[in-house]
């Protein structure tokens, strides 16, 4: 089977490329941002190894959010216009979610339960840091039951509410190394 990327997946690939390759025409050097402005806060994020993570916002990439490296660089892509359209605190939840697949390192030992492991990981960083509260993850719901899952591992949209619940609920602490700086929040 042929595969082909879509118009703007190819787009945010070279606006990726370009950032990574840290060149502008000639020699002058481009910065990567490694802060965000997500539902009116600043959030960053830095991946398992301690680097930053660069987050780019785009329209139309075909989903909310997703995590990739390009050359040893990790990079968050966020789709501006779904965003706009989610609740204040489901935004925080899916830019969480990409940014706990770089705190897991995902992109070097994936597994059919990275997506899972990335929602709970979200939850738990939500409520342990008074992010998120239990009604306001009740409340994503809605917002996730159309949703028919993903081959990638994504539950589907009613079991992944109850997913979330149950992570939200297990009383274990989500445990970072105190040296461990993860996603920040002001």
């Amino acid at each position: 089977m042929k595969r082909t990327l879509s118009a703007a997946t190819a787009s945010v690939l070279i606006a990726i490329l370009f950032v990574a390759s840290g060149a502008v025409a000639g020699k002058t050097a481009i910065k990567a941002p490694n802060e965000v402005t997500i539902a009116g806060l600043t959030v960053q994020c830095q991946d398992f190894r301690g680097r930053h993570v660069t987050t780019l916002k785009v329209d139309e990439l075909g989903d909310v959010g997703r995590a990739w490296v390009v050359n040893m660089t990790p990079f968050i892509v966020m789709d501006s216009h779904l965003l706009m359209q989610l609740p204040v605190k489901l935004q925080l939840f899916f830019y969480a979610h990409e940014c706990a697949h770089h705190i897991l390192g995902h992109w070097y030992t994936p597994s059919v339960n990275n997506e899972i492991e990335a929602d709970c990981w979200a939850i738990r960083y939500g409520r342990d840091t008074g992010l998120f509260r239990r009604q306001e993850v009740a409340d994503f719901a809605p917002w996730l039951a159309a949703s028919k899952g993903s081959r990638f591992g994504h539950l589907p949209g009613p079991r992944r509410a109850q997913s979330l619940l149950e992570c939200f609920d297990n009383a274990e602490p989500l445990l970072l190394r105190s040296e461990q700086k993860t996603m920040f929040v002001r």
